[in-house]
């Protein structure tokens, strides 16, 4: 701070006349007729007369006083201290420096500014307290103030209370300050006091279903009964003052509340390559062919990235998400790039298994490295490989047309869905990308990312000068130049361990995989052994043979010792009639729709019916036929006996009656089931057609002599096997019967 400029409290004659705006000779006359008090004082221009300020007559005092304040107004800016952060040694704060707002400071150094310059004002001229500021408040409503010290005033102007047109304080504003001890402004601060009606309210709110303020605060006021009920604008601003995540608790569970919590950022600048290996799944947001039949699917890409190099170093493409999935993505990743020392995945189903974790046959006992799980719902904690999803993956296919994600226009994911649908259904090419192609596009997604700029690697001045992110190859490139070499396996090792392999007990040279049997004369005598059964996902023909210590035994082949059981000629033809079976049964099934679409019956009306292989029967000999049948019906049981003569009142024996006939009386429970008993031994066809046979005699005239077989002739066309024999052999006459046109 620059020194004040000095003032002194005795004036010249030229001073006084300068500032009463007079010749001096006129000021000297004046003073020597009036008799004014002065000093003498000697210096190099000779001796001079200094008039003390406070022994000058009251008129002259002011027009000095005036003039020197006016210079003190305008040399303000040479000792008053900078608004932005200078504190001005006055008085203690009341409140602590830390708990201040930037506002606060800014004021509070401005009135102590103002409050400086009143006092030097009126130290200077000698005046009094309300001369000064009057003095330095007219200065400034005419424009004549210092620029520093006029916008001082302005900021020190307390904005609260009463609006008033002019932008300094008052004058008495000004006193006050002067008397105080700290003029650090105050702000407004809130109630953070918990009101009564609070934790009810909250109780309402703060639910997994997550209601909005009105629908929580329209429950809480119907359910809970208070005199005192807040207001929804209370309630407003009681949710604006608690904190972000204790207003969330309840209405987010604990894995979603971390994602607005506080967490620790994992550093891996001393990784090198190989350390850790982060992979997990992504179901592609697009559809592709499928390589087997063409249709559309959408596939499951499985990456496997190096956490100190953010590096892809291997991925597969599978049809679903599965262990082989990731196993296939480790060979990928370790024939090119060598073994990790860890291997950081989540707890799914595809890691978490003996194909990756097992010490004897998995991939981590045989290659040596260390499996290591993520927390279960801490995908966070995974953030290399699910940024990598979105960066890769999910762009990659935003720039296919059959993109399926949340930001495809649900207009065109339709168009797309149905061109493809139809394509499948009509015939026609499908405007899919091939499995080839796409195999292709993946592996150029991959190469690009692992060329370009990563944010989070470091720093360096490229070929053309500019400063940018090391690239995840770059970044392997400055490693091998360090000296560091990946562990790599020889071809003939890496196809042997990284076959998968499993546990299986040989048995009379068989090993059991996948629901298959693998042969070899080689395994005779490890009858009863555990073995090491070694595959590739690609190849189900052959399997490898290995025993306890990881010796091969033998290459084992699928079905070696198999012997067709009978001709293939007659699997064939087995084949064929299992096919016409299917079709007949088809054909049927359309017969029935389109009756059901006529909406009339199978039979019309008429006098007279034609049975292929039985002829012509009219009306009257259908009814001679049921008068015939009385005589040995009557010697059934009298509950059967009375049945069925109900049957034959109600429903003669024809197919000529209408379907608003009255229905069919059902036979009694104990005399059905002692029928079924009897009859349970034979074939299903074997009843059938014995039916068939009486229905027939019945039909020529014929009566049933045998009480049983009568019993059973009545009750058997009640039963489940009937109706299912009826329809395999005439689905007509059942359609006809499922529809209400009696079946006789």
């Amino acid at each position: 701070m620059n020194a004040p400029t000095p003032i002194t409290q005795t004036f010249a004659v030229a001073d006084i006349a300068h500032a009463m705006g007079l010749h001096r000779t006129n000021v000297l006359r004046r003073a020597e007729k009036e008799g004014w008090p002065f000093e003498e004082r000697t210096g190099r221009g000779g001796t001079k007369r200094l008039y003390p300020l406070n022994q000058l007559p009251a008129d002259v005092r002011k027009a000095v006083q005036s003039k020197v304040m006016d210079k003190v107004l305008q040399d303000a800016g040479s000792f008053l201290p900078a608004t932005a952060g200078g504190v001005l040694p006055l008085a203690s704060p009341a409140v602590p420096f830390s708990l201040l707002t930037d506002t606060q400071r800014l004021e509070r150094d401005a009135r102590n500014g103002v409050r400086l310059a009143i006092e030097r004002l009126q130290g200077e001229s000698r005046c009094s307290l309300e001369a000064a500021i009057v003095t330095l408040l007219t200065n400034a409503g005419s424009g004549r103030l210092d620029s520093t010290l006029d916008a001082m005033l302005r900021l020190a102007k307390d904005k609260r209370g009463r609006k008033s047109e002019s932008p300094y304080p008052s004058a008495r504003t000004l006193q006050r300050w002067l008397a105080a001890q700290d003029l650090t402004p105050k702000v407004p601060v809130k109630d953070m006091s918990v009101p009564e009606w609070a934790p009810a309210f909250l109780s309402y709110y703060q639910r997994p279903q997550k209601p909005s303020v009105a629908e929580a605060y329209k429950d809480f006021c119907k359910e809970v009964k208070r005199d005192d009920l807040p207001s929804i604008h209370q309630v407003r601003r009681f949710l604006d003052k608690m904190g972000a995540v204790t207003r969330e608790r309840g209405r987010m569970g604990d894995r979603e509340l971390k994602n607005i919590q506080p967490f620790v950022r994992r550093a891996f600048d001393k990784l090198l390559p190989n350390d850790v290996w982060t992979a997990d799944g992504h179901c592609f947001d697009a559809e592709v062919q499928h390589p087997y039949h063409g249709r559309p699917f959408r596939p499951e890409v499985t990456s496997i990235a190096d956490v100190g190099t953010r590096r892809i170093v291997g991925y597969s493409i599978g049809l679903a998400e599965g262990a082989l999935v990731v196993v296939e993505a480790l060979a990928d990743a370790g024939r090119s790039n060598g073994l990790p020392a860890i291997f950081y995945v989540d707890n799914g189903s595809g890691y978490d298994n003996d194909l990756i974790k097992d010490e004897g046959v998995g991939l981590k006992g045989r290659l040596g490295f260390q499996v290591c799980h993520s927390l279960p719902y801490n995908s966070q904690a995974r953030g290399v490989i699910e940024r990598l999803h979105k960066t890769v993956w999910v762009s990659a296919a935003q720039k296919l047309e059959s993109y399926m994600g949340a930001k495809m226009d649900r207009e065109a994911k339709l168009a797309i869905f149905k061109i493809t649908r139809k394509a499948i259904k009509n015939g026609g090419a499908i405007p899919l990308i091939g499995w080839a192609d796409f195999i292709a596009f993946c592996n150029e997604r991959i190469a690009e990312y692992n060329d370009r700029p990563h944010r989070s690697l470091p720093k360096i001045t490229d070929a053309a000068g500019k400063r940018r992110h090391m690239s995840p190859n770059e970044m392997l490139a400055q490693h091998r130049a360090a000296g560091w070499e990946p562990l790599m396996l020889t071809g003939d090792e890496a196809e042997t361990l990284y076959r998968p392999r499993v546990a299986r007990v040989a048995q009379r040279g068989e090993v059991a995989f996948g629901g298959y049997r693998y042969f070899s004369r080689d395994l005779t005598e490890f009858h009863g052994d555990t073995v090491q059964v070694a595959y590739d996902i690609h190849n189900a023909q052959w399997v490898w043979v290995y025993d306890e210590d990881g010796r091969l035994i033998c290459k084992a082949e699928w079905n070696a010792n198999s012997a067709d059981y009978f001709p293939m000629s007659q699997v064939e033809q087995a084949r064929e009639r299992r096919a016409d079976a299917r079709l007949q049964r088809l054909d049927a099934k359309r017969e029935e729709i389109e009756l059901e679409r006529r909406g009339r019956p199978a039979l019309e009306q008429a006098e007279s019916i034609v049975i292929p292989g039985l002829g012509t029967i009219d009306r009257a000999a259908i009814e001679s036929v049921s008068v015939r049948i009385e005589e040995p019906v009557s010697a059934l049981p009298p509950d059967l006996a009375a049945f069925v003569a109900r049957r034959n009142a109600t429903q003669p024996a024809t197919v000529t009656e209408p379907a608003q006939e009255q229905p069919i009386e059902p036979a009694p429970e104990p005399a059905v089931a002692q029928l079924r008993k009897c009859r349970t031994q034979f074939p299903p066809e074997t009843n059938y057609r014995e039916w068939k046979n009486l229905e027939a005699a019945v039909l020529e005239g014929k009566a049933i002599e045998d009480a049983a077989d009568a019993r059973w002739f009545v009750t058997y066309p009640q039963t489940a096997q009937f109706r299912a024999m009826q329809k395999r052999f005439e689905p007509e006459r059942a359609n006809a019967s499922a529809q209400g046109v009696p079946a006789r």
